[in-house]
């Protein structure tokens, strides 16, 4: 686990520090920032100064994605997540410093923070002296000025949710401001091309649009790409709004499926999903935003939780403006895409539109060659790419087999982090179950189409075996990627531990593990050796590799060597013992034999006879 002290606007290192923690500077002001944050842009867009608490509220937002960015999660070869979860340490001036140093605004604040991303957070606040100087109102060419109409802020992150999260405000006769983050200079020109694509087509409003910039300002390349903290930062955005014009909604909507973010495959628990608009975040952040406003009647909604992404998609088309979807961008990585092709078509966000899109009927305005792959018909590469493609596959399949709402609660007790701690959870409980019911539905109906549609290439032979499409006709969308992960560990181990001693015999069982362990590195495996302990009786035992040491779900790695008949006996015994004790961590354990004389004459029944335990795998290498 990373644990990083911030030390944000030349806040010095606190005292009692420990020197193991690394040490993050991140700078708004002085001579050579490093985060880019254009906080007056409220001030000269809506002709009003910022409260001091409200611009502490934005800095504390950036500092937590600047954070967030910069400390890596792990390598995408961390499929067991140890290197998921960092600790952060915040130390930041403000300005009214009793609000912040608050107990209960600080565990609010906490609590947020843990829940949306899964990291540990804990505050630091000290006095804010320097102002900065004030930005020139004329640099500006939008000025908002007073808008006496706008009833609702929208947060707009020129998505496809987002987009329609503003048409179904006009369709409800409500007069939206749009608020978004200015993360990237792409993704800034395509917001504004949208908005004026939306202005030209509605001329009963004039769609004010607000954006601030928060992003990296130099120094080195941001290493982390998930963002979860996005959210509180966009959220921040979008109450800062609300306040300044004394707006009591904002809406940041999402649908429901990506919202409630339910795992899709077994790597996927916690916040690596993301939960940028789940239902807890959202009440945990709307009773954090009331403190910091003061506001009360202040509500964070999103009035897509009970729809699909093809209901979502429905909103659009009833626009009349259908091709306005066309605008949208939702891909995960937007880096290097063109105007032309600016989907990759492989992530999560980009399967769940393509599907989405096909069942809604929208095809002809969101073009198949506006993706760099085609989903269903294109080979897919091993690693996130199939990866993505597998679970969202599997996920509908694994929502089809489930009869009732009690059977749905069981298999994704995360469910129960959803309802409402007020309210008629039995009817929440119950919309969720059709909820996703609905998606299955529209996901599983769009495979059946496109294999009917493309019947004579898959008879013909003439789609790549690793298609979406030919995934699912031989089944192997239902392989959960972990177990596949394991299966090419065992593959790799056993293939290479021969041709390590083709020249000279292994002297031992720790020469193999030695042998092992060279193997792993250069594969660029990251297995911890020797590690963990385990209590076993009044004892401790310890495998011989493990991966994740603390997550949730470890790989424990046993190699064994028979050198003689002998020895074969006492493995078996200490495998026997070692399925015991390691299962009770709830282990996933892979065992490699090397057998070099074939001392074992039934491969086929010494297998069964331990892959009978759950999460037992057996590889015989000669």
């Amino acid at each position: 686990m990373s644990r990083v002290v911030v030390l944000a606007d030349d806040a010095e290192a606190p005292t009692r520090a420990s020197s193991d923690d690394t040490v993050l500077r991140l700078n708004t002001i002085g001579r050579n920032p490093n985060v880019r944050l254009e906080v007056d842009v409220f001030r000269i867009r809506f002709l009003r100064d910022l409260p001091d608490r409200l611009d502490d509220l934005l800095r504390l937002a950036a500092f937590i994605y600047a954070s967030d960015t910069r400390v890596s999660r792990g390598s995408s070869k961390d499929v067991f997540a140890a290197s998921w979860q960092r600790t952060f340490r915040l130390v930041l001036p403000v300005w009214d410093l009793d609000f912040w140093n608050a107990p209960n605004v600080q565990e609010n604040l906490i609590e947020s923070l843990e829940f949306l991303t899964g990291d540990v957070y804990s505050f630091d606040f000290t006095q804010r002296t320097k102002r900065e100087p004030s930005q020139g109102i004329l640099q500006f060419k939008e000025l908002l000025g007073p808008f006496p109409q706008v009833d609702v802020a929208v947060l707009f992150s020129g998505g496809t949710d987002s987009l329609a999260a503003v048409l179904e405000s006009i369709q409800d006769s409500h007069h939206p401001i749009l608020v978004s983050h200015r993360s990237a200079p792409a993704i800034d020109s395509r917001q504004k091309a949208l908005v004026e694509e939306v202005r030209s087509r509605f001329s009963q409003w004039a769609f004010p649009h607000v954006s601030m910039w928060v992003n990296r300002a130099g120094g080195k390349r941001l290493v982390e790409p998930t963002q979860r903290s996005r959210s509180f930062l966009f959220t921040s955005l979008g109450v800062v709004t609300a306040s300044l014009l004394d707006l009591n909604e904002v809406r940041l909507c999402d649908n429901g499926v990506v919202s409630i973010n339910l795992p899709r495959s077994g790597e996927n628990v916690g916040t690596f999903l993301s939960r940028s608009t789940h239902p807890r975040f959202l009440s945990l952040a709307q009773d954090f935003m009331r403190a910091v406003t003061g506001r009360e009647a202040l509500q964070i909604r999103n009035t897509f939780l009970f729809k699909t992404k093809k209901e979502v998609m429905d909103v659009v088309a009833r626009s009349r403006y259908p091709e306005l979807l066309q605008e949208t961008v939702s891909c995960a990585h937007p880096e290097g895409k063109t105007k032309l092709r600016p989907h990759c078509g492989v992530c999560s966000q980009c399967i769940d539109r393509r599907f989405a899109s096909v069942a809604a009927g929208l095809e002809t305005h969101d073009l198949v060659n506006r993706y760099e792959k085609d989903i269903f018909l294109q080979a897919l590469q091993d690693g996130a790419d199939r990866t993505h493609a597998e679970n969202y596959a599997r996920f509908a399949t694994t929502l089809e087999s489930l009869q009732n709402a009690d059977q749905f609660f069981e298999t994704f007790p995360e469910l129960y982090d959803s309802l409402p701690v007020d309210g008629d959870s039995e009817t929440f409980g119950q919309n969720l179950w059709g909820l996703f019911q609905r998606h299955q539905r529209t996901v599983n109906d769009v495979l059946e189409s496109q294999i009917r549609n493309h019947s004579s290439d898959i008879r013909q032979g003439t789609l790549p075996g690793s298609c979406l499409l030919r995934m699912v006709i031989s089944g192997q969308h239902k392989v959960d990627p972990k177990i596949r992960y394991v299966e090419r560990l065992r593959s790799l181990i056993c293939k290479s531990i021969p041709a390590a001693f083709q020249t000279q015999e292994a002297k031992n069982e720790r020469h193999v593990q030695d042998v092992g362990e060279s193997i792993f590195q250069a594969a660029q495996e990251t297995l911890e050796r020797e590690s963990p302990q385990i209590p076993f009786g009044v004892v401790t035992t310890k495998p011989d590799f493990a991966k994740a040491e603390g997550s949730g779900v470890p790989l424990f790695v046993e190699f064994k060597y028979v050198k003689t008949r002998a020895r074969l006996n006492g493995i078996v015994t200490e495998m026997t013992s070692r399925v015991t004790v390691y299962g009770d961590q709830g282990a996933w354990i892979l065992f490699i034999i090397y057998d070099p004389k074939r001392t074992i004459t039934d491969d086929d029944k010494f297998i069964r006879g331990f892959e009978g335990h759950d999460k037992v795998w057996i590889g015989i290498s000669r």
